[in-house]
């Protein structure tokens, strides 16, 4: 089974899969995985370096891609449950890789509380960052979960959010 695990910023994806494969379940957080993803330049279609700090007018004209065909390698040597979690903006094109998706979501205060607290990066410590999450994530979310995503809130405790997902698979 595959299954695909995403939710904005701070909600707890990379959390999550840690947990998943202190468990022995197989899990990707994309964000860990040397060249899977990348920021791209919409205009040129170049591979563009982000840094902390970038101002709201270089988000609008960068996405954050997931390398499709790598992801695909990765998942083909598990024989059985590989779990991705990430979020990126092509997401709809990786959609039917997947057996299930599940939605995190938990309330604003929460993911920007986590975002600004977290040691593991910088992403969306930076005004134009948690502008630009802010902006976008009501409508990922709809959009997510009129595709048939399973909605799960993370406003609790770690393991009672990965038990709930693993009673899903």
């Amino acid at each position: 089974m595959k299954i695909y695990i995403t939710g904005v910023s701070g909600v707890g994806k990379s959390s999550v899969a840690e947990m998943l494969n202190k468990r022995g379940i197989y899990s990707i957080d994309i964000d860990g995985v040397e060249g899977l993803c990348h920021w791209i330049n919409n205009d040129t279609l170049e591979k563009s370096g982000w840094h902390s700090g970038m101002d709201s007018g270089w988000f609008e004209k960068h996405e954050y891609i997931c390398d499709k065909e790598k992801l695909i390698n990765l998942m083909s040597d598990q024989k059985d449950t590989v779990v991705v979690c990430g979020q990126a903006y092509n997401y709809s094109d990786l959609w039917n890789l997947f057996d299930k998706v599940f939605l995190l979501h938990c309330s604003e205060e929460i993911f920007i509380k986590r975002i600004t607290e977290r040691t593991s990066h910088d992403f969306g410590k930076h005004n134009s960052e948690k502008e630009m999450i802010l902006g976008w994530y009501k409508d990922f979310e709809k959009d997510i979960l009129n595709k048939g995503a399973i909605s799960i809130n993370t406003d609790r405790p770690l393991a009672d959010v990965v038990d709930e997902i693993v009673s899903k698979f």
